[in-house]
């Protein structure tokens, strides 16, 4: 696992308030024919493996403390975490809270939709744990999967609902869905969840995301994920 890096590194993407910059999303790349790109065969591999979670959260850490203090201070870095890591007891003995603490990093959790989670009673745990130590907890890929909804009733304690591209583009292209997501963004805000909309790339789903109460940002509209340097 520690060699995994050598040909890896971290590029943010910015989260908007509206216009202001919030936080940023961590995401693995690799170098491949002269371009920045997804490391998927490596993903696949680890799909399901916690140790993988473990050695990405850490990694991000690692990465982060050796940036400028002014380019990342009080913004929320959000990491991306398997639902297999949140099925089980999480072992917080392997996350780096020593550098977490010693340079003040605001870190979110987002949990994927790849897998399914098993026990949400242990996952709400895990949750309440991570935050009281400061970390807090979003659900990732909404309307992507089968067990959104599921995800959405038994989770507790969430601080983002990311809503996937996939319902996005659905959006544009069928304006009929308009008054049901309508109706899903007032049920979510009832629960006192932020939402927040990916794949922005464009002023007029901008502009239709605001239209339904949609204040949290992310997509090439706004910014591409970049090297922070």
């Amino acid at each position: 696992m520690t060699n995994l890096l050598n040909n890896m590194f971290f590029m943010y993407q910015p989260k908007f308030h509206n216009d202001e910059i919030f936080g940023y999303e961590a995401l693995l790349r690799t170098h491949e024919n002269n371009n920045s790109v997804l490391p998927i065969k490596l993903l696949n591999e680890n799909k399901g493996n916690v140790s993988f979670d473990y050695f990405i959260i850490n990694s991000v850490i690692d990465d982060l403390v050796k940036l400028p203090t002014s380019k990342i201070n009080n913004l929320l870095i959000s990491i991306n975490v398997s639902a297999s890591l949140f099925s089980m007891p999480i072992d917080f003995s392997l996350i780096n809270f020593e550098l977490i603490n010693k340079f003040e990093l605001k870190l979110d959790f987002e949990i994927l939709e790849s897998d399914a989670i098993v026990d949400y009673a242990i996952c709400n745990k895990n949750i309440k744990y991570l935050n009281s130590v400061g970390i807090t907890v979003s659900m990732d890929d909404f309307g992507k999967g089968y067990s959104s909804i599921r995800r959405l009733i038994n989770i507790k304690n969430i601080n983002f609902i990311k809503i996937d591209k996939i319902l996005i583009d659905d959006l544009i292209k069928d304006k009929s869905i308009v008054d049901k997501l309508r109706l899903l963004f007032d049920f979510i805000n009832k629960l006192n969840v932020k939402i927040i909309a990916e794949g922005v790339e464009d002023k007029k789903t901008l502009k239709t995301l605001q239209g339904l109460g949609v204040k949290y940002f992310q997509g090439f509209y706004f910014s591409k994920p970049h090297v922070i340097s």
